[in-house]
């Protein structure tokens, strides 16, 4: 009896600690970002990446979710409204990606008729050397754009993370401009 206890107190606990956050399960009124990407390699894109990608609330790090992408590369997820949630790309030997998406201010109208967003998440190879604090920056946030009525990413915001990043990279390789 005792073991049979164990069993079932085993696989209790398993399962709750394996379970979705609700704050990361579709929503039941359909207001949810569907995200849904591909992990490789900046240089060869044709190489894949299986990394894994963490989601937290953006104000609550501790409250995290691990997934895997699949063996093609390949994640997909689902945020729901009025949060904000950064998402971490990692895989072994490569630096580290972070995004913010931004679900607060989506017309009603907007979300029934479904809000998706594709990404091409592609990673460079750990240089040695290489200062990680110039990654734990978001490189890009993607928000509602009312006019165009999708999720975008700030341009500038990018390109400025971006020349940091390209810099400390440039810098870690040894490649002088």
């Amino acid at each position: 009896m005792r073991i049979f206890a164990f069993f079932i107190l085993l696989f209790a606990s398993t399962f709750c600690w394996g379970q979705k956050p609700e704050w990361l399960k579709i929503d039941p009124n359909g207001h949810s970002l569907f995200i849904q990407g591909l992990m490789n390699d900046r240089e060869d894109t044709t190489l894949v990446l299986k990394g894994t990608i963490t989601i937290y609330l953006t104000d609550r790090p501790k409250e995290s979710y691990t997934i895997n992408a699949n063996s093609l590369g390949v994640f997909q997820f689902h945020l729901r409204e009025n949060e904000k949630y950064t998402a971490s790309f990692e895989n072994q030997g490569y630096v580290s990606r972070k995004i913010q998406f931004d679900t607060q201010n989506v017309p009603d109208k907007s979300w029934k008729k479904g809000c998706d967003l594709y990404l091409n998440v592609q990673m460079d190879q750990r240089p040695e050397g290489f200062k990680d604090m110039v990654a734990e920056l978001p490189f890009a946030t993607f928000r509602f754009d009312i006019d165009e009525r999708i999720f975008l990413f700030d341009l500038e915001e990018t390109n400025r993370a971006l020349e940091r990043y390209n810099e400390e990279l440039d810098r870690a390789k040894g490649v002088t401009k």
